[in-house]
């Protein structure tokens, strides 16, 4: 049972709207009414299991290397880079973001090469 998101040109909203079935249906805006809606394209995703992120990261010979030499923009890269477009927590966007200017998170706690 699929959802759609509209856009209202007429009130400047977008709203999502669950439709039983694939059938044809007409819709109206839920806040003005109208019903000249455009359909929009909604993002979806697919879940992989952890077996097979686990074997991403491992096979990631540039993730491998970043960690080796304790390079923290190449570690902010990597988050980037396998992310695939998802927005970044609010949480960790701070830590991504010193990662990024090549500054570990904390102060003094430089992963060690023994770790």
């Amino acid at each position: 049972m699929p959802i759609y998101e509209f856009w209202c040109s007429s009130c400047q909203q977008k709203f999502d709207i669950y439709q039983p079935g694939f059938s044809n249906i007409s819709h109206s805006c839920p806040k003005c009414g109208n019903k000249k809606l455009e359909r929009i394209f909604s993002p979806f995703s697919i879940r992989k299991t952890n077996r097979q992120v686990y074997e991403e990261i491992r096979d990631d010979h540039q993730f491998e290397q970043a960690v080796k030499g304790n390079d923290p923009k190449a570690i902010a890269e990597f988050v980037e880079r396998t992310g695939g477009g998802s927005e970044i927590p609010d949480e960790c966007k701070e830590t991504i973001g010193k990662l990024a200017k090549g500054e570990w998170p904390m102060k003094g706690n430089k992963p060690s090469e023994s770790e």
